[in-house]
């Protein structure tokens, strides 16, 4: 039996998670330099918010690994999808509307993490990283 392709997803979405959460702590940092620590944690936030896809697509692929995806169905699909989305729109209501956090600088982070995710797909980084296991090479 070859490797457990829902194992394999979660890996790498893993692995994408820390390539964003590297991107989010640069900006923030960079932001903290300029600006000052107010909008600096405003950017992790941000960030963070939109980390939360990433690691709930990543967790849930493992769940589904654990049993080779037998429980996997198109209504999982759309229910995680809904969690997701209601979850972030949620979580942004809330950092948008909290007066220690500057709004612009929340979905800056934001905005930066989702540059981050396309930015792992389209330069294909995966490949470049570096202690990748033998069965996730891209072929």
């Amino acid at each position: 039996m070859g490797a457990n392709p829902l194992a394999v997803a979660a890996r790498r979405s893993l692995l994408l998670s820390i390539w964003q959460l590297a991107c989010i702590a640069v900006c923030a940092i960079a932001s903290t330099i300029v600006w000052g620590a107010e909008i600096g944690g405003s950017i992790l936030a941000g960030g963070g918010i939109a980390l939360l896809w990433t690691a709930y697509m990543a967790l849930t692929m493992y769940r589904h690994s654990l049993d080779y995806g037998a429980r996997l169905s198109v209504a999982s699909f759309f229910k995680g999808w809904l969690i997701k989305i209601v979850m972030t729109i949620g979580l942004l209501v809330v950092a948008l509307r909290s007066k220690s956090l500057a709004p612009l600088a929340v979905l800056g982070g934001w905005f930066a993490a989702m540059v981050a995710y396309w930015i792992w797909f389209a330069f294909d980084l995966e490949r470049r990283w570096p202690n990748r296991q033998r069965g996730d090479r891209a072929k």
